[in-house]
Order: C-alpha cells, then structure tokens, then sequence
C-alpha cells in the first residue's frame, strides 16, 4: 500500500511539472530594480495578462491575431514579463533589433526607440507602482514580440508593400506572410536569435549589396568639403582636387592610402573614371561638372540607394527566376537574355516617360509618389509572340493628345508621311483622309483611329514581341534608332524599345529549335531576298497568295491594299520576361554600380520603412 501511495504522489508530481509553462525553464529572476514594484504579484499579473489576450482581436496591435494565437495556446504566459521582467531575453533581441541596419531596415521601423523608452521608464521607477504596471508589462510584452515577428517578416518577404513602393504600377506576384507563416514564427519565439539568423537572406546579389552598405555605414557621419564646380584637364593643378581625392577615397575608387594631391594626374584620373563607370557616366580625360555633382553626393545617398535595392531583393517575386528568361533594368535602360544561366545577349532598351513628381505635386499623396501614366510597369510574363512587320494600332490617348493637333494643321500630310490610315471606329470601315475636316471633329469624342502601316518608318520597327499583360504594352523595334545614343532613354508611352531586336528574335528563335529553312522564311517575310533554292519556292508561293489575295479584295479595298503586312509566329516555348526596377546592382567586374532613380520610387521604400 505504501509502495501504491508513492508511485501514486509521484505521478501526480509528473503531472503537475508537465502542465506547467515550457517557458518557465530558463526564465530568471527579476532584476535588483525591479523589486522597487511592490504592486508587482505574478498571479495576479498572469490573470490580467490572460484578461488582455482575450482582448487582444479588439485592439490595435499590428498582429494582434498572431499574438492572440500564440499566447492562448500557450497558456496565456508572457515571455518577455515573465516573473517581472526577463531582461537578458529583452536587452538580447534589442540588440540585435538594433543591428537592422545591416539589412537597411531602420530601427525606427521595428520600434527599437519606443521599446528603449518604455524599458527605460520601468528601470528609472517612472512607472507607476500601481495597478497600471501590469498594462505597460502588458503593452511591452506585445510590443517586443511585435517586433520580433516585424523583423522575421521583413527579412523573409520584406518591410514594405511593393505595391505602395512603386506607386501602384507593379504588376508582379509576391509571396507575403500569411496566418500560418507568422504563428510558425511565434512558435519559435524561444529560439528567436538562430530564427532572425536564419532568416537572412544570402543570395549573392544581397550580400554583395549589403558588404558595401556596411563599408559606406561607418562612414555616415563623414563630412567632406564641397568640391567647388572646376573644369580640370589632364595634368593640370587645382585646388579642388584634393577633395576629389578625399571622396573617391571614400566612394572605395581609390585606395585608402592614396597620396592626396592637387594635380590631375593619371592614378588619379583613373580613380575618376572608375567613379563614372560606377555611376554610368562616360568616361573623358578630364573632371566637369556632371562627375563633381555626383561626387558631392553624401554617404547617405549611397546608403539609401543600398537599403532600398536590398529591400526589393526581399520582395518573393513569383515565380522565381530559373536559368533561361529575359530581364529589362528600367534604370539602367538594358535588356538582358540568359539561357541556362548564361548572359546570351544585351542590349539598350528605351522605356516609358517620366515626370519630376516636383511639377506636378498632386501626384505625392501621403508623402508617396504614385506611378506617372507613361511609365513602363513592372511586371512578370512570358513572351509568347513575335510579330514580324507590325502595324501600329495608335492608342486612343495619343491620337487625343497628339495627333488630333497635327491633323488639323495638315491632314494629308501627316497621312503621307507617316503612311497611315484611318478607319471609322464605329463600322470599322477605312475612311478616305480627305474627306475628314479635323477642325470639325469634337477633341473629346474622335469617331476615327488611326494605324500606321508596316515597315521601317514603323514605329514599332519591324519587330515586335507580345506577352500577357494588362498595360497593353510589349517590346519592340524602332524606327528612331538615334534614342539609344541618349543616356537617358525614358521616351516611350510605355513600351520598351529594343536596341538590337533581330538578335533578341534570334535567342528566341533559337531555344524553339528553328531550323535554317525556317529562319530564312522569316527573313523573306522581313522583306529580304532568298539565299537557297527552298527560299526562292517559299518566295514564289508566298508572291502566289498574295496575288490570290489581291485579287478578291473590292474596288474599294484595292485602294488601301498594302503588300507588307503582320506576320505572327506563335512560341511553343515562351520566354519568361521580368521587367524590374534597380538603382543599385552588381556589375559584371563585381563593382557597385549606382544608377538614377528615374521613376523617383527609391524614396518611396525608404518612406515606407521609416514610418
């Protein structure tokens, strides 16, 4: 009986020990201060803790609903407050909150200011020794595990909404956290270093963006005078040069122990020219007043375009990159195809116009510049089509805005020399130029459209690639080739004009396993002659239906007949297409190279981090 009674004792002493909280083992102690709180007692703590849990849906903690889950599965314990207060578990995570900025994520995004001052209140006994103590233990016990859930957030998907970031012309997918992803974070709150840890992103891009930012950190509060406007030549003295030495030295252009001078001379025009490559000014002789402008930029600037850059790597796009796809840099106005992981071409590209958000203030709202219409959206999708010989269908904004304007000072002229022609946009039916008075037709209700016809004074070129997209943009060829001579190529509606677009088509071309009889009908539809004895029968057949065809239009429609015209050839494999947005970016030689933020959308991110 008694041998009963002890195994008996014993089971209910396992019991009692397995219902109480994991997190007990491990707690400490209060601190020495915290004696000062005689109202502090734990019961009664722990029974206003699980009154304020059950509350928690109704109040306004960004994640309250997390918060909610885990404590009430959790015995409605507190983990920071436990006992009091649990100030090594609270000083670790604040320290290494307080490290964000390696990241680029301000502390002041994970309220590492408040959590001090409410910490520092508690500790210099300004607290109120009274029943109000349990809701600041409250409040801060929240508020820590908030911020803890916050910084696994943003280093995972992201500190900001990608959306919002880019103005509302971002038409991509991104993963982003979801009720289960933030209770599995919760659920590891014991372990929460090695879960901020592991949480880091470490792709290459990231951790070479994120070595400069550490470099340039240190460095923030580094004031360097003013380098004066000169225009220097090569050998030649000036004052201002040793300033010019002093930034580079900085910027990581020249060596830390380079000889400061005030002569041009070549190590130093060589630390300059690198500075331009860096930020895609071209190279001279000399130093003007482009390169002092930007030299004179603070540390900040770069440490903003860093954080920023970083942030948009954070953003899941889905799907995910593989080895063969398409990328076009908006600020860096290049097109990039990869097959298996291989840069198989670049080029130039222009894309979609830009507007100073200064001229027209209505566009900031809430302190957010939001996306100017004729900007080129970014997006993913998949190149589906390739149009030899496009016709351009005139949108209706431009025909408005343009157009209406340049046919009432000459109809016919404009006609002839852009070689287009206009339908009625009710019956469809083409409408003789001549007998339209465009000083007649209402601005704001045109019953015609217009389309350009075929070729090179096209002014999609000759060459178009389509792909899904609600924009009703694609890239294309062009017939102004002089635009890419510019440095900044912002010019477009929208679109994207491509450089080099027959060598793009070739890529593509290629990965669908085009023999050389298909490739040379295409040639001959581009308007080129035969070079085979199956192209000359491709030709022949081609001159036949197209006489056939001829032949069966009306009077009427003869009159508009045109001998060039689309040709579409469908992809059985398409090609993915990824049209993004980075200031900032590894070069090809593993430099930094820093571009301008054309759509003015890097303050964006840095605005939405430090609220």
């Amino acid at each position: 009986m008694l041998r009963f009674s002890n195994v008996f004792i014993l089971l209910v002493a396992i019991l009692i020990g397995s219902s109480c909280h994991s997190k007990s083992i491990g707690t400490e102690r209060a601190p020495h201060w915290f004696t000062h709180y005689s109202a502090y007692h734990e019961k009664a703590y722990n029974e206003h803790f699980a009154r304020r849990v059950d509350a928690l849906s109704d109040s306004c903690f960004a994640y309250a609903d997390a918060l909610q889950h885990y404590y009430q599965t959790h015995r409605c314990e507190p983990y920071w407050t436990a006992r009091g207060i649990q100030e090594t578990r609270i000083d670790s995570l604040l320290h290494i909150l307080a490290r964000s900025y390696e990241h680029g994520i301000p502390d002041t995004f994970l309220q590492c200011p408040a959590l001090k001052r409410s910490l520092n209140l508690l500790k210099s006994h300004q607290v109120a020794n009274d029943s109000t103590l349990f809701d600041t233990l409250f409040n801060l016990e929240m508020h820590l595990s908030e911020a803890y859930l916050r910084y696994v957030s943003a280093l995972s998907y992201g500190a900001t909404d990608p959306v919002k970031a880019n103005g509302g012309k971002w038409l991509m997918k991104n993963l982003k956290p979801d009720k289960e992803f933030e209770n599995s974070i919760m659920e590891k709150i014991e372990q929460f270093p090695s879960v901020i840890r592991d949480r880091e992103p470490n792709t290459s891009e990231y951790k070479h963006l994120q070595a400069e930012l550490l470099r340039l950190y240190p460095l923030k509060d580094t004031i360097v005078p003013k380098i004066v406007m000169p225009t220097v030549r090569k050998g030649q003295r000036h004052t201002a040069l040793p300033n010019v030495c002093k930034r580079l030295m900085l910027t990581g252009e020249l060596p830390a122990d380079f000889t400061v001078t005030d002569r041009l001379t070549d190590s130093l025009l060589a630390g300059i020219n690198l500075f331009r490559r860096h930020n895609a000014i071209p190279e001279c002789d000399s130093l003007g007043e482009e390169t002092v402008r930007k030299l004179n930029r603070p540390i900040s600037y770069y440490l903003d375009k860093l954080a920023a850059n970083m942030e948009r790597l954070r953003w899941h796009v889905t799907p995910e990159k593989d080895r063969t796809y398409i990328a076009v840099n908006i600020p860096d106005y290049t097109l990039k195809a990869f097959v298996e992981d291989t840069v198989a071409f670049k080029t130039r590209i222009c894309c979609g116009r830009t507007q100073d958000p200064a001229k027209n203030p209505s566009r900031i709202r809430k302190g957010i510049v939001t996306a100017y219409k004729a900007e080129s959206p970014l997006l993913y999708s998949r190149i589906n089509r390739i149009v030899l010989n496009p016709e351009w269908n005139i949108p209706y904004d431009i025909i408005k805005n343009e157009y209406y304007y340049k046919l009432c000072k000459s109809n016919t002229a404009v006609v002839n020399r852009e070689k287009l022609y206009i339908k009625d946009a009710r019956t469809g039916d083409y409408v003789v130029p001549d007998s339209i008075d465009w000083n007649k037709v209402n601005r704001g209700n045109i019953p015609y459209r217009l389309r350009q016809t075929s070729g090179r004074h096209n002014a999609l070129g000759r060459v178009k690639f389509d792909f899904p997209n609600t924009e009703s943009v694609y890239l294309h060829d062009t017939n102004n080739k002089g635009a890419f001579k510019r440095r900044t190529r912002a010019l477009s509606h929208g679109c994207i004009r491509v450089e080099n677009p027959m060598d793009l088509a070739a890529v593509l071309y290629a990965i669908n396993e085009f023999d050389e009889k298909r490739l040379e009908e295409i040639s001959i539809i581009l308007g080129n002659e035969p070079t085979t004895e199956d192209g000359e029968k491709y030709l022949e057949k081609k001159t036949e239906k197209e006489q056939e065809y001829y032949d069966k239009l009306s009077d009427r429609e003869k009159k508009f007949y045109r001998e060039l015209r689309p040709t579409s050839i469908q992809l059985k494999k398409t090609m993915p297409l990824y049209i993004e947005y980075y200031t900032c970016f590894t070069g090809n030689d593993g430099s930094i190279q820093y571009r301008e933020d054309v759509y003015y959308k890097d303050g964006n991110i840095m605005q939405l981090m430090q609220r």
